[in-house]
């Protein structure tokens, strides 16, 4: 953890249980005022309020849209050596557009989309430039860099302000876009706004101050995602998203809300039934009384994309890819019925079978629950033998 925002939330999602009194006076989506915002700062903080899409990649690509518009508007003041070239006629665009490069020798991706981002800057509106195909990870680190260099900070945070009413499937696709910009953008994600009802894995603190305890200088990655692998002087060191297995952490403990709202004070921890399911709990124990049970794996998240909306699984059996669901009353409700099928079709889609037990029947017919659960796994146990 951070202790303050001398030392930003580089990598890493957390929300804020409640604004600080400059987020409220100065988190506005204007370069200006973003500019009034970072003095005090080590970070360059970007004010946006997310719009909530149905799709991590169209939301990832509203806050790069939005941050191209700040960097674009803010040029040159992350290329200072172009300040003195005033138009894009004559040499002035392949000038810009060596300067840009420069600024970056050795990576020739990034530095073809920064020098693309300073001939658009420089031109305006007054040239139309084509748009070349650039990766979103290249993009969303080129403009973190401009943005943080045009106040000349070292990292750039991304305020964001969760709106109000959102369902739990747009609040789960929200973060995991957040968690996008983190761990493949070079991005700090701060959310703040409406509270996180439905989403648990994601720390919260109670102001933009209370961060710790920590050894100065240093951060941690969101809980349950993968780890960045230790620290690199150069600007430009990233890492990507370990894609060795699409299923990872559900969530992790973090610190509890109060009334103001917010996540459930204990929260899911990965591997483990959640602290407030009782029916998880029961099910848990009645399982842990079976050899052919092990190898089962609670509260995890199913990805096999970062830019693909997550599925959260109450239980998994990864080997014998064998997900069960354990249902509520609220799963009867036709909005509910239907995202559950949508789901479980993705999953059998990419090879994994899916049961699913209402938690009325693991409470009062465990014995039944527990064949089925059996035939289940031993017929999928053979299919993948080997």
């Amino acid at each position: 953890m951070v202790r303050s925002w001398n030392e930003p939330p580089a990598r890493r999602v957390v929300w804020i249980h409640r604004a600080d009194p400059t987020v409220a006076t100065k988190a506005v989506s204007t370069p200006s005022s973003s500019a009034d915002f970072t003095t005090t700062t080590a970070s360059a903080m970007f004010p946006h309020t997310m719009g909530g899409g149905p799709a991590v990649r169209e939301t990832v690509a509203e806050v790069l849209d939005a941050l191209e518009k700040a960097v674009t508007g803010l040029y040159p003041a992350w290329l200072p050596e172009a300040a003195d070239i005033t138009g894009p006629g004559g040499l002035a665009l392949p000038a810009v557009r060596e300067l840009a490069r420069r600024t970056v020798r050795g990576r020739r991706d990034l530095a073809a989309f920064l020098a693309d981002l300073a001939a658009r800057s420089l031109a305006g509106g007054g040239l139309r430039l084509p748009h070349r195909s650039v990766p979103p990870e290249t993009r969303a680190e080129g403009l973190a860099m401009a943005f943080a260099a045009s106040f000349g900070r070292p990292h750039t945070v991304v305020l964001a302000t969760i709106p109000e009413g959102l369902s739990p499937g747009r609040e789960e696709t929200l973060v995991a876009a957040a968690e996008w910009l983190t761990h493949r953008g070079h991005l700090g994600v701060c959310l703040t706004g409406a509270a996180l009802t439905t989403v648990d894995r994601v720390p919260v603190l109670s102001s933009l101050q209370e961060y710790g305890p920590a050894s100065p200088g240093t951060s941690s990655p969101a809980a349950g995602a993968p780890s960045t692998g230790g620290s690199s002087a150069s600007p430009l060191a990233g890492s990507s998203m370990n894609g060795s297995t699409a299923f990872t952490a559900r969530g992790s403990s973090s610190p509890g809300a109060s009334s103001m709202g917010g996540p459930p004070a204990s929260s899911a921890v990965a591997g483990r039934p959640h602290p407030g399911s009782s029916v998880e709990a029961t099910l848990e124990r009645a399982l842990s009384a079976h050899a052919w049970a092990a190898g089962r794996a609670w509260n995890q998240t199913y990805q096999p994309h970062p830019l693909v909306n997550p599925i959260k699984v109450d239980l998994i059996w990864q080997a014998e890819r064998c997900v069960v669901e354990l249902d509520g009353p609220d799963h009867r409700r036709p909005r509910k019925l239907a995202g559950d099928r949508l789901r479980d079709e993705r999953l059998i889609e990419d090879g994994y079978a899916v049961i699913r037990f209402t938690n009325e029947r693991v409470l009062t017919d465990m014995p039944s629950v527990l064949r089925e659960l059996k035939r289940f796994l031993r017929t999928h146990r053979a299919t993948h033998k080997g």
